[in-house]
């Protein structure tokens, strides 16, 4: 007798295959064409957008007090190159200041010359070969608060550090020196890190 093979079972054909892909090209449509619409509509928040201020910070310490009121001075006023002054009223540091720095107030100017730093480092991404001296000339009350604040010898040549300095030492106050107003000229070395 002669074997006969069986016929080979029928398969559905690639029919349900090609329905399921062209299924899955649809959901895969859909989904670009819902995220691409979906975020265009998206409200808007109405989240106000916080803007810096445009006054300066106080950088350590709250502003020193209004200075007590003081006599007016007779005398002819003295020539004194501009400087900023703290508060308007009577000045502490109108008259001739004739105290010398403590140790506490020299330490004190110390740190803020340090602090003073990230001035020059701001520069530095705009001009990294800046290199220079700055003298700082402060003058403090005899309560410890800032009357005045200068550049007294610029070797930096950048107005954007001299200004941000003389507004660090504007905005501080430190311990009061000996006998009352003293005038203190800060050195200030700049150079970039190795």
């Amino acid at each position: 007798m002669a074997e006969t093979n069986p016929p080979p079972p029928k398969s559905g054909g690639s029919g349900p295959i090609i329905i399921a892909a062209v299924l899955m090209l649809l959901l895969i449509g859909g989904l670009i064409v819902w995220k691409v619409t979906g975020s265009a509509e998206t409200p808007k928040s109405n989240t106000p957008i916080a803007t810096a201020p445009s006054v300066a910070p106080v950088l350590d310490e709250p502003p020193p007090p209004p200075p007590p009121p003081l006599e007016e001075d007779a005398g002819k006023p003295e020539d004194k190159p501009k400087t900023t002054k703290v508060a308007s009223g009577a000045n502490p540091c109108s008259k001739v200041c004739d105290g010398t720095p403590s140790a506490a107030l020299t330490s004190a100017l110390s740190g803020k010359a340090a602090q003073s730093r990230s001035c020059y480092e701001k520069a530095l991404s705009s001009n990294a070969t800046l290199e220079g001296t700055l003298t700082v000339g402060v003058k403090v009350g005899p309560g410890g608060q800032v009357c005045s604040a200068r550049v007294v010898s610029d070797g930096l040549h950048d107005p954007g550090v001299s200004n941000c300095v003389v507004a660090r030492f504007m905005s501080s106050s430190f311990p009061a020196p000996q006998g009352g107003c003293a005038e203190v000229n800060v050195p200030l070395r700049f150079k970039r890190k190795s």
